[in-house]
């Protein structure tokens, strides 16, 4: 089992990770969360996630959706962000 900061670690680097398209959210995610401690609300979801293949799942899971469904004329990235977080 990781630590919460182990997670915030993992997070943190597997977002600075671009290989892809779908990847290329991760910087404006990175940018979202901002702040990489513990007491950053913005990171509580982590809380839900057991391990690195949780963690690195979440991500993924969440750029695809930002591919297939993002439509930034309608919403900013953050609330998609957070409603992802809230309601997956």
């Amino acid at each position: 089992m990781l630590s919460f900061e182990d997670k915030i670690d993992l997070l943190n680097k597997y977002l600075l990770i671009e290989e892809t398209y779908a990847d290329s959210f991760k910087g404006e995610i990175w940018c979202i969360i901002g702040n990489f401690e513990k007491g950053n609300l913005m990171l509580k979801f982590l809380e839900r996630l057991s391990d690195q293949e949780d963690i690195y799942q979440f991500i993924n899971r969440l750029t695809s959706r930002i591919v297939l469904k993002y439509d930034p004329a309608l919403e900013s990235l953050g609330d998609f962000f957070w409603d992802y977080v809230e309601n997956g």
